[in-house]
C-alpha cells in the first residue's frame, strides 16, 4: 500500500492506452458526422471538377444567345482538366464557334465570345489553347 505513484502512467482521458512506461498509443482522429470522410472527400473532388462561370461570362453568354449543352459542358470540363494536367493557367477553349477564356486553377470561365464577336480577333494573356 505504500508504493510510490509513477506519474508517467497517469494520463488525461482520451489520450491513449499505456503500452509501456510513459508511452501512449495515438488514437484515430474522430470521424466527421454525417458520413465517411472518404465519401465527403470524393464529393468535394467531384465538385472541383465542375467548371463554373463568372458573372461576366454568364452575362456574355446570355447577351449573345450562346447556350452550352450538357455535352458541351462535359467537353469543357475535360479540356480544362487536360490543360490543368499540362500546367496551364489561362486557356482559350474552343467549343465549335464559341471561344471561352478559362482560368484553369479556379476552373472558372472568365469570358466568352461567339463566332465573329471579337473586334480584332486577337486574344491576349493566355498560355494555352484547346480545341474541344
Amino acid at each position: 500500500m505504500n508504493e510510490p505513484i509513477d506519474y508517467r502512467l497517469i494520463r488525461p482521458p482520451g489520450v491513449g492506452t499505456v503500452t509501456g512506461i510513459g508511452a501512449t498509443q495515438p488514437q484515430a482522429p474522430p470521424r466527421p458526422a454525417g458520413g465517411s470522410g472518404f465519401a465527403n472527400a470524393l464529393e468535394q473532388a467531384e465538385k472541383r471538377r465542375d467548371v463554373t462561370f463568372s458573372a461576366h461570362a454568364a452575362d456574355r453568354l446570355a447577351r449573345r444567345g450562346i447556350q452550352l449543352s450538357e455535352a458541351d459542358r462535359q467537353r469543357l470540363s475535360e479540356a480544362v482538366t487536360a490543360v490543368e494536367n499540362k500546367g496551364g493557367r489561362n486557356s482559350l477553349v474552343m467549343l465549335g464557334n464559341t471561344a471561352l477564356i478559362v482560368n484553369v486553377p479556379s476552373r472558372t470561365v472568365v469570358t466568352a465570345m461567339g463566332a465573329g464577336m471579337t473586334n480584332e480577333r486577337v486574344i491576349t494573356n493566355i498560355d494555352s489553347a484547346v480545341i474541344a
